[in-house]
């Protein structure tokens, strides 16, 4: 859990604390008021139900009263919090991003390639939260955006997926190679130099060597994708 999501969770307890609080004191007071109202005196004292005086009463309503505008604040100041937090956390995240791919510049496609593949490239970069340029540059560098090219090691289709089934079709080969190039981004923590060595040497090889490989095929990938 995220210290954001800490808070709001501490907020929500508190809240939750307060209403229990004003729920058990407005059960009391209805059951007191109650006995006041519908229980005729001589029926009270036969059966030795005790009585509420005004003050009771008053003093019973004020308590309920105060805590219940205490839940308010409360559920209003949790709910500002959040809407607050979010939209923090919203806006640190897009500048991060912004941040770390303007750390990257991507070099862009041939001009016989950009119109290929566009809408499937497009949903994946929606879905998986990657550039729509980051993923065109790789197909490019893979494949030359031919979904046919097998390598020697066995690396097939436009991003070059080693498994998986039916890895010659555009739409399966574009949305698992993004999907697995997203997730080497998080592993990294946005590091796109990492994420781009895990996927060409695979992830084995960048934690062995603690960074990029030094293998001249993979430095070689990442300057022709970023540089």
């Amino acid at each position: 859990m995220n210290p954001v999501e800490q808070v709001i969770s501490a907020r929500q307890a508190e809240f939750q604390s307060a209403f229990q609080a004003a729920k058990q004191s407005a059960t009391t007071f209805e059951t007191k008021l109650n006995e006041r109202l519908n229980t005729p005196t001589t029926q009270t004292k036969a059966t030795n139900i005790q009585t509420v005086t005004d003050a009771e009463l008053a003093r019973a309503r004020e308590a309920y009263e105060a805590l219940i505008n205490k839940s308010e604040t409360a559920e209003s100041t949790s709910t500002t919090t959040s809407s607050s937090s979010a939209k923090t956390e919203a806006s640190t995240k897009a500048t991060t991003e912004s941040t770390v791919w303007n750390n990257y510049p991507i070099k862009p496609i041939s001009a016989e390639n950009e119109g290929k593949y566009s809408e499937l490239i497009k949903a994946a970069a929606a879905k998986y939260d990657v550039p729509e340029a980051l993923i065109k540059r790789v197909i490019q560098v893979e494949s030359n955006f031919n979904p046919n090219v097998t390598s020697s090691a066995g690396a097939t289709g436009l991003m070059q997926l080693m498994y998986g089934s039916n890895r010659t079709d555009p739409a399966t080969n574009i949305d698992s190679g993004t999907k697995q190039l997203a997730s080497y981004i998080k592993k990294y923590d946005g590091d796109l130099k990492l994420a781009l060595a895990a996927y060409n040497a695979g992830p084995g090889n960048v934690h062995k060597y603690g960074g990029v490989p030094p293998f001249k095929e993979t430095q070689n990938y990442l300057t022709k994708i970023i540089g």
